[in-house]
């Protein structure tokens, strides 16, 4: 087992929609997501979905899991929670936001915890 922390921060402008952050899996190893965490600052009072994504089993077998998240009372959004999901070798895993009101900036920060496993 070879443990990582990865940071990922997505930044959606204004009139953008949804966007993410990813990293690849090193070549012959596959990541076992164990713990997520996001924050998300002021002037995010705007409504927003975070995910974690990985792939497993293909391309095709993109998976998105949502992050449980609550408001903190001062604008900002705080989640962090246990959770289980994997990414195959060389392929990508991270962080995903969506929303539908796009009239301001949104900048959140993302920690994955894990480890990689051989594959």
């Amino acid at each position: 087992m070879e443990p990582f922390q990865e940071q990922f921060v997505v930044v959606l402008d204004a009139g953008v929609a949804n966007d993410g952050d990813f990293k690849t899996v090193p070549l012959g190893k596959r990541a076992v997501i164990e713990h997520v965490s996001v924050f998300d600052e002021p002037p995010a009072a705007i409504p927003a979905q975070y995910f974690i994504t990985s792939t497993i089993g293909g391309p095709s077998a993109f998976r998105e899991v949502p992050i449980v998240t609550a408001p903190t009372g001062t604008g900002a959004v705080v989640g962090s929670h246990p959770v289980r999901a994997y990414a195959d070798p060389q392929t990508e895993f991270g962080a995903v936001i969506r929303r539908f009101d796009t009239s301001q900036r949104l900048t959140a920060s993302f920690v994955l915890a894990g480890h990689y496993d051989p594959a």
